[in-house]
């Protein structure tokens, strides 16, 4: 008999095991990173154009050997909060209404453990975390929300007393304001989309000057969510451990937490959307050309040099990228897509039994050049290849656009949901359906409501959910009629469900004993 056919589709998450950051991490990391090295690589590619070709007598602006370049920098922060308060406030009102969880979670794997930061804050105050709290003492408007479960909250309580007792201490002040700016912020921005949406309850049809007045309110991010910012991005982290004097902990303790909000809720996907497009033409928009063009060389050189890997992990495992190699004894691998940049799945399966599983990347990857003006991809270009024109790496980072640039890679599209439809199910490994990545939801969304395909979603177990409850709000995500052909799974750091390994479980679905 022949043996279940399957296919595995990888995100971000099934790479922590490896080493590698959550996908959020990233985005926070490739803007903390420095890209004057960038800067001067595409100058020289840029000055080493022939003047008298194609591309710089009818692509290029005039005097493009000289023009500044310009890069992503502090002057972007505004249009990030922007973004991350309109399409991630409601991550950032869940961290800080759950504010103590939250915290108690991180410090599972933190620099020193709970009792060691609730130790500090006796000594600094004589007082227990959680003896005193502000819900009494502090009311925000009511026009913006009636009770707001921060100011209930222990850990937050521990921040504002200790800013109590060091008034003076300005990082610590800082760190507050940023909490503080963030609630007001995301509850602002609810309300004024809300606003916007329904200025007026009722008017008569006829008239659409009522509909002119849409839109007109605002919210001022300069002064929400910039100090947060600033600190995540361009204050380092401070060295702690159980020795450090309490103010210290609780400082470093302050803007790790700050970088976690900041992991779940950065958004620079209209950032990347915004300038995507002059990347087909540099006359237009010069400063926005070169800042996406040199973005992502920074993305990719981030990758490649700076992202701290588990060689050992990758060569010899554990991970699900071996896990492939194991299952082949229950299943037929038909094809593996992954929305990851490096090639580690490939670098894994090499010499096996199925090193010819077709791997495809639709976000592009790391050895991959996009060549904007003949609208052409290169795998691993030679120097001659390279030659008179302008590459870019070719990684759609957080973009909603992510266009099909070319023949090649909407053939990678099709392919792939071909062997989908080809297998028996199709499993689903460390990617969150998030909807910057609506392309590849609409392929699974078809796949499961067109094709009738099982979608088995594993989903690393963080939280108190059910399976139940995830299932239903993963079909919200993938806007599925019906939950009846996605089983989510929930796995754990071993990679197991119920103490059998996540593929095992998939075939005791599909094979009942």
């Amino acid at each position: 008999m022949s043996l279940p056919t399957l296919s595995v589709f990888f995100g971000a998450g099934a790479e922590i095991g490896y080493g590698l950051p959550s996908g959020g991490k990233f985005a926070l990391e490739i803007f903390r990173v420095s890209n004057e090295e960038d800067k001067e690589s595409f100058r020289e590619q840029i000055q080493s154009i022939d003047s008298r070709s194609q591309i710089a007598t009818q692509w290029l602006p005039d005097n493009y050997a000289s023009k500044r370049l310009n890069v992503f920098g502090k002057g972007e922060f505004e249009g990030l909060i922007a973004s991350s308060l309109e399409n991630r406030r409601s991550n950032i009102l869940e961290y800080l209404d759950n504010f103590d969880t939250n915290v108690s979670n991180m410090l599972r794997n933190w620099k020193v453990n709970e009792t060691v930061v609730r130790e500090k804050f006796t000594t600094e105050t004589e007082e227990q975390i959680g003896d005193m709290r502000y819900n009494q003492a502090i009311r925000l408007n009511e026009k913006l929300a009636s009770r707001v479960p921060l100011f209930e909250s222990d850990y937050f309580s521990a921040f504002l007393r200790l800013l109590e007792k060091h008034p003076t201490d300005r990082y610590l002040k800082r760190i507050v304001r940023a909490y503080l700016e963030l609630l007001v912020g995301a509850i602002g921005q609810s309300l004024v989309s809300q606003l916007n949406e329904e200025l007026f309850t009722a008017a008569p049809d006829e008239l659409s000057v009522f509909d002119d007045l849409s839109g007109i309110f605002s919210l001022n991010y300069q002064g929400v969510g910039q100090t947060g910012m600033e600190i995540v991005i361009e204050e380092l982290p401070i060295e702690v451990d159980e020795t450090t004097e309490g103010l210290t902990v609780f400082r470093e303790l302050g803007r790790s937490i700050l970088e976690e909000i900041y992991c779940q809720a950065m958004d620079y996907q209209a950032l990347i959307d915004g300038h995507f497009r002059y990347l087909y033409n540099p006359k237009a928009q010069w400063a926005k050309f070169s800042r996406i063009a040199i973005f992502l060389h920074t993305v990719q050189r981030y990758i490649t040099n700076h992202v701290h890997v588990d060689e050992t992990r990758i060569s010899e495992g554990p991970g699900y990228y071996h896990d492939l190699i194991n299952l082949r004894e229950h299943f037929d691998l038909r094809a593996v897509g992954t929305t990851n940049y490096n090639n580690f799945v490939q670098q894994v399966l090499a010499g096996t039994e199925i090193a010819e599983t077709p791997v495809f990347h639709l976000n592009g990857s790391v050895i991959e050049y996009y060549d904007p003006y003949k609208n052409e991809i290169l795998t691993e270009p030679s120097a001659e290849e390279r030659r008179g024109r302008i590459l870019v790496p070719f990684m759609f980072t957080q973009s909603g656009v992510k266009p099909l640039t070319s023949v090649s890679m909407s053939r990678k599209y099709v392919d792939l949901y071909d062997h989908f439809v080809q297998s028996d199910a199709v499993c689903v490994i460390g990617y969150g359906f998030n909807g910057d990545d609506g392309h590849i939801n609409g392929m699974f969304r078809s796949l499961v409501e067109q094709e009738n395909k099982r979608l088995f979603i594993f989903h690393f177990k963080s939280d108190n959910r059910t399976e139940q409850q995830l299932a239903r709000y993963y079909q919200q995500k993938l806007r599925l009629n019906s939950s009846s052909n996605i089983r989510v799974m929930l796995v754990d750091a071993n990679r197991t469900c119920n103490e059998n390994m996540w593929y095992e479980t998939v075939k005791n679905e599909l094979i009942p004993s």
